[in-house]
């Protein structure tokens, strides 16, 4: 079980040595889904615990295994330097190194992709995490958060590298800022406004996860009710002129309406619209403010988050003569090579 105290969790993450990471991160990430692949059927039986108590959606494990696919083209690992420039005149090389954020919060709405793609990125990034939400879809992240955590005590690594914190509200984790070196808030347009609001640390968002819809056509309706019954996050804008009924819907009068109430309520993230109309369609991708639009297709089409590797990491300019390397001992360096 993991402590909930939010002065202990932040002292343990304080505390982590980051040494050994330096030297395994893709050891670790290789490892971390051969961990969550054999523990499949507990993680599929804590998942239908948590649907069952109407708190979570059913895990898409192919979803988990793109998570890992599409990282493994990452470039930026923690600890290595690229050369850059070489100037003999003065002896000397210049390069980059990719150094840790520090101590990053991580607030979402508990969705466990967005926990399992972030740990992969901070662990490649060098960061200590602590992952904090309301407890949704809680004996699902409580158990990848443990398998995590046994991952890194193989390689060595203190537990305390990845950590979780559920909290009603975030006041006082966020209190903590002078041992926070970073915030990212993943959510819904509320919780964005939340934390951006509450946070005095550098903070990033985004809206992965959560999904606006506008209807205004029903051509499609087996096909819109399997996307608004997949339990994820999608929020529901319909027209009144299409007569359907939705509890949660908001209901607007026309795309103009739509695109306001969208661009104001929605998380930035994918919108869709669902419609017969070319005009209203174009006029729809040209407007609504989020990062991925489709036309007439779901809009969890396309499930990649939209932080990028560089907001995670810092990278230092260094600067050394011809012969050295960082180990100390000295060697003839290759421009276009790469040292750890």
């Amino acid at each position: 079980m993991q402590d909930n105290n939010i002065n202990t969790i932040i002292a343990n993450s304080l505390r982590v040595d980051k040494e050994i990471l330096y030297k395994n991160i893709k050891p670790i990430i290789v490892q971390l889904k051969k961990t969550l692949d054999s523990n499949k059927d507990a993680i599929k039986q804590a998942n239908e615990i948590d649907k069952k108590n109407n708190n979570g959606f059913v895990l898409d494990f192919s979803i988990i295994n793109n998570i890992f696919s599409n990282l493994e083209k990452e470039e930026l690992l923690y600890g290595d330097v690229t050369l850059s420039q070489k100037d003999e005149e003065k002896n000397i090389i210049y390069g980059t190194q990719i150094m840790d954020c520090g101590n990053v919060v991580v607030i979402t709405d508990g969705n466990p992709y967005t926990i399992i793609e972030m740990t992969i990125r901070n662990i490649m990034a060098g960061n200590t995490t602590i992952f904090s939400n309301r407890g949704f879809m809680f004996g699902t992240n409580q158990l990848v958060i443990q398998i995590i955590q046994s991952v890194l005590e193989q390689f060595h690594i203190s537990k305390y590298l990845i950590q979780i914190y559920i909290s009603e509200n975030f006041d006082e984790l966020l209190s903590n800022f002078a041992n926070i070196d970073l915030v990212v808030c993943i959510g819904d347009h509320n919780l964005q406004k939340l934390i951006l609001k509450k946070s005095k640390s550098k903070t990033i968002i985004s809206g992965y996860e959560n999904f606006d819809l506008y209807i205004e056509d029903t051509s499609h309706i087996e096909f819109l009710n399997k996307i608004i019954n997949t339990g994820l996050n999608v929020q529901l804008y319909i027209n009144d002129n299409t007569k359907l009924d939705h509890p949660q819907a908001i209901i607007v009068s026309d795309i103009d309406e739509a695109i306001a109430q969208i661009n104001y309520n929605g998380s930035g993230y994918s919108s869709a619209i669902f419609t017969n109309s070319i005009e209203h369609a174009s006029k729809f991708t040209r407007e609504v403010k989020s990062k991925i639009i489709t036309v007439n297709t779901s809009p969890t089409i396309e499930r990649i988050i939209d932080i990028k590797q560089a907001d995670l990491v810092n990278e230092k300019i260094i600067i050394y003569p011809f012969g050295f390397k960082l180990d100390g001992t000295t060697e003839n360096i290759s421009l276009y090579g790469e040292e750890k």
